[in-house]
């Protein structure tokens, strides 16, 4: 009789250390799955703040490039306009200065 109590007892034993484990198990899997969701929470909010810094700074270099481009060509516009009076100035005063001096009797 004491043998079988003391199998009983074992058997019992053993249910509860297979109950221990298990529920440390189901735990462990629990707080794994609690990780992943937290690291992939975390991560998506650093691609979020990276994306929004790259597309700041895009942004940013784009309207510079743009601003420096717009300069150059106002600037080279400037440049040809002044080359354009340069050249016409004499012919257009000689032109205004003909039609001032030259009377036509009609």
């Amino acid at each position: 009789m004491a043998d079988k109590k003391g199998i009983e007892h074992l058997m019992e034993a053993e249910k509860r250390a297979t109950k221990i484990v298990k529920d440390a198990r189901e735990q462990k899997t629990e707080r794994m799955k609690q990780a992943k969701t937290e690291a992939g929470e975390l991560v998506e909010g650093y691609r979020l703040e990276k994306d929004a810094a790259f597309n700041s700074k895009s942004a940013d270099l784009l309207v510079m490039d743009d601003g420096a481009s717009i300069e150059a060509e106002t600037a080279q516009e400037i440049n040809q306009m002044k080359a354009d009076y340069a050249a016409n100035k004499q012919a257009t005063i000689d032109y205004m200065m003909n039609l001032v001096t030259t009377v036509t009797l009609k």
